[in-house]
């Protein structure tokens, strides 16, 4: 079962989110902000994608938190979202990506099973 980093300061979209994730067979990891996910990542270091929201409202943005995990060595990919599509020209790493909201169930159960099977042919 692959892990997910689910990283959301909105806990109505992070409750649907996690149900989606769950049904499909994911172990859901909930965050509030970056410096929660940045603790989970120390206990489970085998996550197979980061899901996070740009904007938190607490300490860093998605985006420096997904800079912040590859800082201290994490190899998951990442899903960056956000319904400010100001966002999408931001450059990212090759195995990040820009995910606009709103999306639907079967374009997120899509970007998180590619994201975890990039981190598991990178053997990670």
């Amino acid at each position: 079962m692959d892990a997910v980093l689910l990283v959301e300061d909105d806990m109505d979209v992070m409750e649907v989110t996690s149900v989606l994730l769950e049904d499909a067979g994911y172990q859901v990891l909930p965050a509030r902000n970056a410096a929660q996910a940045l603790r989970l990542v120390e206990q489970h270091p085998d996550i197979g994608a980061v899901f996070t929201d740009v904007n938190l409202r607490d300490g860093l943005n998605g985006i420096e938190l997904a800079y912040e995990l590859r800082a201290r060595g994490n190899r998951a990919s990442m899903i960056i979202v956000s319904g400010d599509l100001g966002w999408a020209e931001t450059p990212l790493k090759e195995d990040m990506r820009f995910l606009p909201k709103p999306f639907g169930r079967q374009t997120l159960l899509t970007v998180v099973a590619e994201a975890c099977a990039r981190t598991r042919k990178q053997g990670y």
